[in-house]
């Protein structure tokens, strides 16, 4: 009985020093972040975001993560690999740290042992961003397309839901999806292939089909964006084209042949043309309009010299805008040349104005007008203001950055990179300060911490909404099935 109780005894010893010893109150410090996927270290974030799941990318047996304010601990979780913070929670914890920091300390055991890194600041900006972001999920591929869809996100929880797949459309291509000031009840995107071709159009509950190639353009309209009044959309018209390299590292160049630009009077069914935008040899693309709807910018590279695709390396697009009058419809004298492609190493595609029409931001890439598929794509900013170039080292990467949009108050840039692979475009938002400084970017944060190590999709143009598309799948679907309006065509001399 005696040497019972001995054993007892120092088996609790034992017990109690090893409880002690892997207790995180004993953790080892460590002079370094935790090396976590998705990289959420030292970001800035809006106060209403979804929880910023992530895993720690070493093969340790546990973690623990506490999330601190003001040295008080708010919540702790832990997991194997990753952690997966409760919306409530998080957002609770938001709320208590909004305008201020929370600290994020990360433990992680090893071997028995609990190591403690160094604690990173998530910084929780009280701008709000739009409450919906929608996009393309797509295969990314060439010349094929397999289910496809445009899809909305709930950027304050997880929640994803339809707007409408090509599964329900014939397996056609659907693609440029475009809203009226951030309307949720007013929307378009164009409708692709041998089937149901043409482009949805929705406007405050009533929706049409409409056929956007008319007798002189050279195809049916590409590139939308919406007039700040609502009554028009600019088109690029554009033939585009692909070919494939043959050098290491390069997949495809995707070009135009000619492309144009118009504008449809949605609510006369009528597509203006200005023949000053409609030569073979000046190609314009990629139109958008200025906050007060005064100025349509637009890219635009001479085509006259240039045999595509073998010269495309030589092709690059700058950047110009035209005044219009909303009024009339028409266009006026005015031009002005922003950035000239003759004095310029870059081709300019994708340019957006911030709401308040200060900033023009823009992607840049070696040449031509796709830069997707260009890995020196990057994303560049002017100050209108006083004709300036921001700082954008903090949101560029090796690869790919390409398409952006600016949030409705200006202080969010949602963008498509394929930083994390090389191969899938992933969603990423950056926090862009009153003082005009680029904060580091984050991924769209997942449920699961593993989620875009499992998909198999690209996402393509996001944008911002200030609501949800409420209109059934099936309904947008019986929309396209149906008839199609045709656009009359009115053309403009100058």
């Amino acid at each position: 009985m005696y040497y019972r109780i001995i054993i007892v005894i120092n088996l609790l010893c034992i017990f109690c020093l090893y409880g002690c010893n892997t207790s995180i109150n004993n953790a080892v410090p460590l002079d370094q972040f935790p090396d976590i996927f998705p990289d959420y270290v030292n970001v800035t974030i809006p106060y209403h975001i979804a929880p910023l799941n992530f895993r720690l990318l070493h093969n340790g047996e546990k973690i623990k993560v506490r999330f601190l304010h003001n040295d008080h601990v708010l919540f702790e979780t832990n997991g194997r690999r990753g952690v997966k913070i409760p919306v409530n929670a998080w957002h609770k914890m938001l709320q208590q740290s909004a305008g201020d920091t929370l600290q994020v300390q990360v433990y992680s055991l090893q071997t028995g042992k609990w190591y403690a890194y160094q604690p990173f600041h998530l910084y929780v900006s009280t701008d709000s961003m739009d409450p919906y972001i929608v996009y393309r999920l797509i295969d990314p591929g060439y010349e094929l397309w397999g289910r496809m869809g445009i899809f909305q996100r709930n950027v304050s929880n997880f929640d994803e839901s339809v707007i409408i797949t090509n599964k329900i459309t014939g397996n056609n291509c659907i693609n440029c999806h475009s809203f009226h000031d951030y309307c949720p009840d007013r929307m378009m995107f164009h409708s692709r292939g041998e089937q149901f071709a043409g482009t949805f159009l929705l406007v405050d509950g009533h929706s049409q089909r409409v056929n956007t190639q008319t007798e002189h353009a050279v195809s049916a309209g590409s590139y939308p964006i919406w007039h700040p009044s609502g009554d028009y959309i600019a088109f690029s018209s554009n033939v585009t084209n692909q070919s494939f390299h043959t050098l290491a590292g390069k997949r495809i160049e995707v070009y135009d042949n000619e492309s144009d630009l118009v504008v449809w009077d949605i609510k006369k069914n009528v597509m203006l043309r200005d023949t000053r935008f409609t030569t073979k040899d000046c190609w314009e693309t990629f139109p958008a309009w200025s906050p007060d709807g005064h100025w349509l910018y637009y890219c635009f590279a001479d085509g006259s010299e240039k045999n595509v695709p073998s010269e495309s390396k030589q092709l690059i697009y700058g950047l110009s805008r035209v005044d219009f009058n909303a009024s009339t419809g028409r266009f006026g004298q005015q031009i002005d040349t922003i950035v000239n492609p003759a004095t310029s190493d870059k081709s300019i595609s994708f340019p957006r104005l911030s709401p308040d029409g200060r900033y023009l931001l823009y992607t840049t890439s070696a040449s031509a007008t796709f830069p997707i598929w260009h890995k020196e794509a990057n994303l560049e900013m002017i100050d209108l203001l006083n004709h300036s170039t921001i700082d954008m080292k903090e949101i560029n990467s090796d690869e790919a950055d390409s398409y952006h949009a600016w949030s409705s108050n200006g202080r969010w840039i949602l963008f498509s990179s394929r930083r994390i692979n090389g191969l899938y475009t992933h969603l990423f938002f950056a926090y862009f300060d009153l003082s005009g400084q680029i904060h580091k970017p984050f991924l769209l944060p997942q449920k699961n911490p593993e989620y875009y190590t499992r998909l198999l999709k690209s996402y393509n143009i996001p944008e911002f909404v200030n609501g949800k598309v409420d209109m059934n799948p099936y309904e947008i679907s019986k929309t396209l099935k149906g008839e199609t309006v045709q656009l009359t065509e009115i053309m403009q001399d100058k």
